[in-house]
């Protein structure tokens, strides 16, 4: 779609009518599912994600308490079947936009009782929100609709234009106070803000969000060996048959705080630990060019921390 000459990034009629695979789009999830895999040899708990991410949930969250949970994009139900592996007293439903992952969910958690709703998330009934304690969106809000080469002009010409994008995009900025990018154009991760402020508003108790991130940082001492370019304004990633776009995690958190959540914020690494081995070392400082299997290493690692993650706890006054 073109209006005034931005763009409306989708890949809804991608998800409901062309995905036919992830094979190709190795998440950070997808990647440590596999028992045997390279990858998790790395990690100081040979783990998979959903599992990895339970246990630090639970020093942050009371998951002895949590019950009903609402997956929102949940891939090939990995990191479900991870949360349940560890608390089978979990109540979860999984709602997808895709048919097809739906289905993939169902023969991933056959062994558990779940229930599934095929549905655009953005189009959920607010009220549907409200029985869940724990609401999850893992590598997956790059997918909601991102607002391309917008400008400030744009969005203040008189009178309030008629656009319903732009009035959205507008919204944002005047409700959260969010910051003016800097520059003339800039990327607006408009689905993601609204998808955050739905589950805000809906006061589920608990939110997890997890992507690739515009604005993700290295700590010094991994510097030498792991270089990230951040833009602080959403980036294009292109894959098959789509494009989808980094967050701009400092605007969810605005949205989030304006709606009465602490929040704590962090790469996966903080939940998915490695020792700098002198192996990893090498293997690093050589940008993985000496075998196959080393490039997958070096790409896992830095995913570690282009994916950022909120953890998002509704205020009691």
């Amino acid at each position: 779609m073109m209006t005034m000459n931005y763009t409306v990034n989708s890949t809804k009629a991608y998800h409901v009518n062309q995905l036919n695979s992830l094979g190709w789009e190795l998440t950070v999830c997808n990647a440590l599912y596999p028992e045997n895999t390279l990858l998790r040899k790395l990690l100081r708990n040979n783990n998979s994600y959903g599992r990895l991410l339970y246990h630090y949930l639970s020093n942050l969250l009371p998951m002895e308490k949590i019950k009903r949970v609402v997956e929102i994009g949940g891939g090939y139900g990995y990191l479900m079947k991870g949360f349940l592996d560890s608390n089978k007293a979990l109540e979860p439903c999984m709602l997808d936009i895709s048919p097809y992952l739906i289905e993939k969910q169902k023969e991933t958690l056959k062994d558990y009782h779940i229930s599934y709703k095929v549905e655009d998330f953005l189009e959920t009934d607010p009220g549907f929100l409200g029985g869940f304690d724990l609401a999850i969106m893992n590598e997956n809000l790059g997918d909601f609709p991102t607002l391309i080469n917008l400008s400030r002009k744009m969005l203040e010409l008189p009178p309030k234009s008629h656009d319903p994008y732009l009035r959205q995009a507008l919204y944002f900025f005047e409700r959260y106070k969010l910051d003016w990018p800097p520059g003339e154009a800039f990327n607006l991760n408009s689905g993601a803000l609204e998808a955050v402020e739905k589950l805000c508003a809906s006061g589920v108790s608990y939110i997890f969000l997890g992507e690739h991130s515009c604005e993700a940082t290295v700590p010094e001492s991994l510097r030498p060996f792991i270089q990230i370019q951040s833009a602080g304004s959403p980036e294009r990633i292109s894959l098959m048959g789509h494009d989808e776009y980094s967050i701009k995690f400092s605007y969810l958190q605005q949205v989030a705080r304006a709606l009465d959540y602490r929040c704590i914020r962090g790469p996966f690494a903080d939940f998915i630990p490695f020792d700098l081995t002198e192996e990893l070392r090498f293997i690093m400082a050589s940008h993985g060019q000496h075998k196959d299997e080393d490039e997958m290493i070096c790409q896992f690692i830095e995913d570690l921390y282009k994916y950022e993650y909120l953890v998002l706890i509704k205020e009691i006054h």
